[in-house]
């Protein structure tokens, strides 16, 4: 169930396979008004991953982002109630811990039950990551009401082709191919752990499967390569061949200066380890981009 708003409302070739193969149908709506689609008896797995987000839309359209997300959540578990859901996964964000920094109470690597801390509403960046806590609490509630065993898995910096312009690696790769010069960078000393999206979709149905994984929240990313953006934009310019001057613009308003998840919950109870190394994954990733530079 999708509207494509991510596409810009366009589908692509990968899509219309998807579409084609045997048992799969697609359904377009829009889950930010109430579902008037057919009940089905039942499911044995939803995945909740809808929502909008990227980093530059918190700032851009706060109001509009955070609305949406709610509503999606609302509407598509008011559409569940009386239905029999085998499992509920939510998509979270490590996003959540954004304001965790703020008050001393962020740790590296970041285990998940650190507490999560919103210090005003005014801030604009907590537009995504209030809204998806928000979505956590009320499928952990839905769960409850209805005896459905609910996970979540709080997302760390998931990355690969198809993911949109509006995140900071297609926004680099796709500069990058526009030579630009000097190249502008924000918050370079800041780090992140990046997870390639082929780790995230196996670590997100070990959790939908693992009976151990009920009832939890988990991270899902790699705590192996914590990165800072400058060396991340180093290591596309060495793979696109050039050299461009980096001009250092500072970093946003609400970011944190460092992101690392600790996924040792998720090995635990599930036995994950993400495989694909960064500069492997950001090669694919470059390679899709350019190859669709023209349809993005």
């Amino acid at each position: 169930m999708d509207n494509l708003f991510k596409a810009g409302g366009r589908s692509d070739q990968e899509l219309e396979a998807f579409i084609k193969s045997e048992g799969v149908r697609y359904i377009s709506v829009d889950l930010t008004k109430p579902l008037v689609v057919k009940r089905e008896p039942g499911f044995d797995i939803v995945y909740h991953l809808a929502a909008i987000n990227g980093t530059r839309l918190f700032y851009e359209i706060p109001y509009q982002l955070a609305r949406a997300n709610l509503l999606m959540t609302l509407n598509l578990l008011d559409w569940l109630e009386g239905q029999t859901v085998g499992k509920l996964i939510y998509a979270s964000t490590s996003e959540v811990y954004a304001g965790c920094e703020q008050v001393g109470l962020l740790t590296i690597p970041t285990a998940e039950n650190i507490p999560v801390v919103f210090p005003q509403p005014t801030n604009v960046r907590f537009s995504y990551g209030t809204s998806k806590f928000m979505g956590e609490f009320l499928c952990f509630q839905f769960g409850e009401k209805m005896k459905t065993r609910t996970s979540v898995v709080r997302y760390h910096n998931i990355y690969g082709p198809r993911m949109g312009t509006k995140h900071v690696i297609p926004e680099f790769i796709l500069r990058m191919k526009e030579r630009e010069n000097p190249f502008r960078i924000f918050g370079g000393q800041e780090t992140r752990a990046f997870c390639y999206v082929d780790d995230a979709v196996t670590a997100t149905r070990l959790v939908a499967t693992t009976p151990d994984c009920d009832h939890e929240v988990l991270h899902v990313g790699n705590m192996k390569e914590e990165i800072t953006i400058e060396a991340l934009a180093k290591i596309l310019m060495e793979q696109f061949g050039d050299n461009f001057d980096i001009l250092e613009c500072g970093g946003r308003s609400g970011s944190v200066s460092r992101r690392c998840p600790d996924t040792e919950k998720l090995k635990r109870l599930a036995g994950f380890e993400a495989k694909v190394e960064l500069k492997d994954g950001l090669s694919r990733t470059s390679e899709w981009y350019l190859r669709h530079a023209g349809a993005c």
